[in-house]
């Protein structure tokens, strides 16, 4: 389970490690942003923890665009939760123009972990066809430039990663509990903004499942 969450992590931050990257500005993104949905069909959670001992490892929070919402409605009102339902639904979010998602770490991890974890499932996803060899030799290269600022920290309890879906670019944040901003970058590069969401709720993911089932059954 653990492997699967540095996995999103990885594909969802890393992608801001490409040519064409520079640093953010503006506000923080946040789930409560105008340029999102509110109220039923626009949010999902959920808490990852590690199977067998039942460990929490970080929750998971997803809102989506007015656009997605309207989907998603159209798609689950008044319906059970199915396997038909949540391919329909995955399709909506891997789809959405905008979303924020919000991962908050619940228990430390060494950067050398994180990036040894990344490093493999760059591999993972390279074979799956979701990036090239060039892609996945470039930031597994450029991994300890680009996250020198957690090289003696870690990723410590309550950090929170960020990811701001647009329409046209992708801002990866990473933030201490404290409020500091330790990375803040924004990628334009052409296709990128797609893998975060891709990731979360492609076939076979942890995290699909449990949110999608959050946004039809929120009371469950």
């Amino acid at each position: 389970m653990k492997r699967v969450l540095f996995a999103v992590a990885g594909v969802g931050i890393l992608v801001a490690s490409l040519s064409g990257t520079s640093m953010a500005e503006g506000p923080l993104p946040s789930l409560d942003s105008s340029e999102l949905a509110q109220g039923p069909y626009s949010y999902m959670h959920m808490l990852l923890q590690k199977t067998i001992l039942r460990i929490n490892v970080a929750t998971i929070e997803v809102r989506v665009d007015k656009q997605a919402q309207t989907r998603f409605a159209g798609l689950a009102r008044g319906q059970a939760y199915s396997d038909a339902l949540e391919q329909q639904l995955a399709h909506v979010a891997i789809g959405a123009e905008r979303a924020v998602v919000q991962m908050r770490f619940k228990r430390d991890v060494s950067l050398d972990r994180w990036m040894g974890v990344v490093r493999e499932n760059l591999e993972q996803a390279r074979k799956a066809g979701l990036i090239d060899v060039g892609l996945e030799r470039r930031v597994s290269q450029g991994l300890p430039e680009w996250f020198a600022p957690l090289r003696e920290r870690g990723y410590q309890k309550s950090d929170r990663l960020v990811y701001a879906v647009s329409a046209d670019s992708l801002r990866t944040l990473v933030i201490s509990v404290a409020g500091q901003v330790l990375v803040d970058r924004l990628e334009r590069e052409q296709g990128t903004r797609r893998v975060v969401l891709a990731s979360y709720f492609a076939p076979g993911s942890d995290f699909r499942e449990p949110l999608l089932r959050s946004l039809v059954e929120p009371n469950r």
